[in-house]
């Protein structure tokens, strides 16, 4: 069954839910005008939306009975608003409505079908809650999760081992939480009349066939390197397993790159921004707010107002990651204050599913975050020498290898857990890491699988991290193609702004692609970098 089909089985089984429209209904210009004012309520929501998911993600506001209560009657209102609007538009389905904007009033009103069950929604309130307030501990002394992070990378196997661990203790406060979740959203898709929560929502997020084809090119291409990789470290390090907490230190150890004191924190902003200066653009205008603080999330940017207000979260972390964590989040930024549609529904807020293309605001940020890919960006905007762009390089092939190994797994796992809730849940995670997980998985491990907040507030998302790796490096190609030497210019920004961002989601990301590019989603670029033709 294709995307569309999909699609339009779902919302009819989720518009009987609803409830059938009469066979009255307002005259053609009340219609408009009622979904000019439904539209204009939708946009006010997301805001008020925006500045609740800021406040929590930036520690300004406390979980509670109160914080709560508003996000239900948030969700509510939400779903009224695309209840009636996909109510109007069925009454009426001749009625001259723009053929974009027709399929997002139903995308949403979908999407809110899958994951606005309210008792699901107060499970995933609950499990996100408990991952983001944990305090990693060992030894009796709290380690963050930049800690955390440190110790994968540590020489010592000992201190290595012990992550996996001490996140194990998250995940036997989350387990429980989690399996009545996706036990939950099981029971909501059989309701709707659907196979798989996991596969509607999604094709509600964009998943269509060229993604698809895409993807499985990346699994296919990407397997045996990776094969020949992990037997590589594994060597390397003289281990009879290359295991999951290995990963980081092998992979630093065997490309040498620059020591985390090249990239100082206290530069970080100056370097970033400057960045986004070469291509014209100026972070400061309009309004942008940065929090730094340690949460569960690497990042997150909010549209609390498009364009006007963008806010972001983001978590410190040593050397180049913070750097590129942070470019990354700044491109969503730019997305937001660069953004100037002609109608709410295009702005691109993400709080309703189907409004946004995962991929498609996923990519444009890596437009900005993989720049580290580039040699001269490292040289002339981080100031490292030859030989550090080479090795830092040379790392991040081998990362992008890892990461579209580990998502390819991830994404499997989520589909997975999604489809047997009742299962012995911690086995099937282990037998989906042990099958497709970039490393070895000693007997010994213990299930991590609950203590992703992916699980709780953004399912059917992974995917989206390698879809936009490939769109990333596909208009970063266009762009160099295009302007040459000057790709890295003003008058570059402006192209990619007119082209790729400024009508926000008016546009399908295989359009906004083809426009920008001159084809559809293509994983070969983004597979050149990673594992180049000899």
């Amino acid at each position: 069954m294709n995307r569309r089909t999909l699609l339009s089985g779902l919302s009819a089984l989720a518009a009987a839910a609803c409830g059938r429209p009469g066979a009255t209904g307002p005259k053609p210009a009340a219609l408009s005008e009622q979904l000019a004012a439904l539209a204009r309520r939708y946009e006010a929501l997301m805001t008020e939306h925006g500045l609740h998911e800021w406040e929590r993600y930036a520690g300004k506001s406390v979980a509670g009975p109160a914080a709560q209560a508003a996000m239900e009657r948030l969700r509510r209102a939400e779903a009224d608003v695309f209840a009636e609007a996909k109510r109007l538009l069925d009454a009426h389905p001749r009625h001259a409505v723009a053929p974009r904007e027709r399929a997002l009033w139903q995308a949403g009103a979908l999407g809110l079908s899958l994951l606005g069950d309210p008792e699901a929604a107060r499970l995933a309130d609950e499990l996100e809650h408990v991952i983001n307030d944990h305090h990693f501990e060992l030894d009796g002394r709290r380690l963050t999760r930049s800690d955390l992070s440190a110790m994968r990378r540590s020489p010592d196997a000992t201190v290595r081992r012990s992550t996996r661990s001490i996140e194990h203790g998250l995940h036997r406060r989350t387990a429980a939480i989690a399996r009545k979740l996706l036990q939950r959203r099981q029971r909501l898709a059989r309701q709707l009349g659907a196979t798989s929560f996991h596969s509607a929502l999604t094709a509600v997020r964009g998943v269509d066939a060229d993604a698809r084809r895409e993807l499985s090119r990346v699994e296919e291409r990407t397997r045996g390197p990776m094969q020949r990789l992990r037997e590589r470290l594994r060597v390397e390090l003289g281990l009879q397993q290359l295991a999951p907490w290995d990963l980081e230190h092998a992979v630093e150890r065997s490309s040498s790159p620059p020591p985390d004191e090249r990239f100082p924190a206290d530069r970080a902003m100056e370097a970033a921004f400057g960045l986004y200066r070469a291509f014209g653009i100026d972070l400061n205008v309009p309004r942008l707010d940065i929090t730094v603080r340690d949460f569960a999330f690497g990042g997150q940017a909010i549209a609390v107002r498009v364009p006007g207000d963008a806010r972001l979260v983001v978590r410190p972390m040593p050397g180049a990651r913070f750097y590129t964590t942070l470019i990354h989040e700044l491109g969503h930024a730019y997305a937001i204050t660069r953004t100037n549609a002609d109608h709410p529904l295009y702005a691109g807020y993400e709080w309703v599913p189907g409004l946004m293309d995962p991929a498609y605001a996923e990519g444009v940020a890596e437009v900005f975050g993989r720049l580290f890919d580039v040699p001269e960006v490292l040289r002339e905007h981080f100031g490292l020498d030859e030989k550090e762009s080479e090795a830092l390089i040379a790392q991040r092939r081998l990362q992008s290898l890892v990461s579209a190994r580990r998502t390819l797994a991830q994404v499997e796992l989520e589909r997975a857990l999604h489809d047997a809730p009742e299962g012995d849940l911690d086995a099937l995670s282990l037998a989906v890491e042990r099958r497709l997980g970039p490393t070895d998985l000693p007997e010994d491990a213990e299930p991590v699988w609950a203590t992703t907040p992916f699980i709780a507030t953004y399912p059917g998302y992974t995917q989206s991290y390698l879809l936009a790796a490939m769109v990333a490096v596909q208009v970063r190609e266009a762009l160099q193609a295009r302007f040459a030497d000057g790709w890295l210019s003003p008058a570059a920004g402006e192209f990619l702004t007119q082209a790729f961002v400024r009508d926000g989601a008016k546009l399908t990301l295989g359009e906004k692609l083809r426009r920008t590019t001159g084809r559809g989603i293509d994983a070969g670029p983004l597979l050149e970098f990673t594992v180049p033709a000899r």
